[in-house]
């Protein structure tokens, strides 16, 4: 099947969003379904759950949403990837999409140039945690330890060659330590792990800050360059020891490529009416996440960005996926 680049015809999704009423009525025609490659209740499960509602409500539609686990997030993009180009199957698409096109692992197909952009849903900060009664009250102690005692303690991610995974490697290139990468499927079973002090630390998503305000696991610091307005307490990397370094996640809503522009227009002007919901906003914000409403177009584009990006962090830190 031929491929296509995301800015390649771009401006004819974006032209579509112009088109008369009229030209969308036959869209959608059944369910539609959001496939979420993690479990249920991460982060990227809450927030197509928030704007799934609101889209099908919109549409007058059932909007489904399944999760399909495994081989940090490419069971379900394939998924996705194969599914009718018709507009009722939508990813919820995350860095592990762009990490992997450029990873230089071999695929059944491409887990971007098989999709087409509908538009940003949101950013979020990954917050870098512990154990509530582990040996280490900040980012300096556990940095400490871990340069005392090279490659003993544990760094968890929801698998390898996702975000996280690769935020562990420039944390560890950055500090100048050797935590020992250890995957896991999801950011629950992170969570129990590090619980469970089966791991040392992790970077997780804002799912986790309930336990964190709890008390029952112990925030060390934050990724971005900012600090996050739900842990407001809570020092950036930079801030805690380690200058320079930024690690933001996103998640946005892909289709498979062949999906026609006008159902794509139509996919994204709904998306952008459900992040400017206040009840949507409120829930999103409320779960630590900042709504990114936009053009197929400017997805497209921070989507070239995103790769660039983490192909320079894998040759930087020669990082293999094996």
């Amino acid at each position: 099947m031929p491929r296509r680049t995301f800015l390649a015809g771009l401006a004819a999704s974006c032209a579509a969003l112009l088109l008369p009423a009229h030209a969308q009525t036959e869209f959608p025609r059944q369910i539609i379904k959001i496939v979420v490659p993690y479990g249920a209740g991460s982060g990227p499960d809450v927030v197509a759950r928030v704007v799934g509602e609101k889209i099908g409500a919109a549409y007058k539609q059932p909007v489904v949403v399944e999760n399909k686990v495994g081989a940090s997030g490419m069971i379900g993009s394939e998924a996705v990837a194969r599914s009718p180009a018709d507009g009722h199957t939508l990813l919820l698409a995350a860095p592990s999409n762009t990490i992997a096109a450029v990873s230089g692992r071999k695929f059944s197909f491409d887990p971007v140039r098989d999709f087409a952009p509908v538009g940003m849903v949101v950013t979020l900060s990954p917050i870098l945690v512990t154990a509530a009664d582990s040996p280490w009250k900040n980012l300096k102690e556990l940095i400490a330890a871990a340069k005392a005692q090279p490659g003993k303690l544990t760094i968890a991610s929801g698998g390898v060659g996702n975000s996280q995974h690769l935020a562990a490697e420039m944390l560890n290139a950055a500090a100048g330590m050797d935590l020992l990468h250890v995957p896991f499927k999801s950011t629950s079973e992170i969570v129990t792990a590090l619980v469970n002090k089966s791991v040392d630390v992790s970077f997780v998503d804002p799912s986790a800050i309930p336990m964190v305000k709890s008390g029952r696991i112990r925030a060390l610091a934050v990724g971005p360059g900012i600090r996050s307005k739900a842990l407001p307490d809570v020092p950036t990397v930079a801030e805690a020891g380690v200058p320079g370094f930024n690690y933001v996640s996103w998640y946005g809503f892909m289709v498979p490529a062949r999906t026609p522009h006008a159902v794509i227009a139509s996919l994204n002007r709904e998306l952008q009416k459900a992040l400017a919901d206040p009840d949507v906003q409120a829930k999103l914000v409320g779960a630590a996440m900042e709504p990114r409403a936009g053009s197929p177009e400017v997805f497209g584009e921070f989507i070239e960005q995103d790769m660039a990006r983490w192909k320079k962090v894998i040759a930087t830190g020669r990082i293999r996926f094996e």
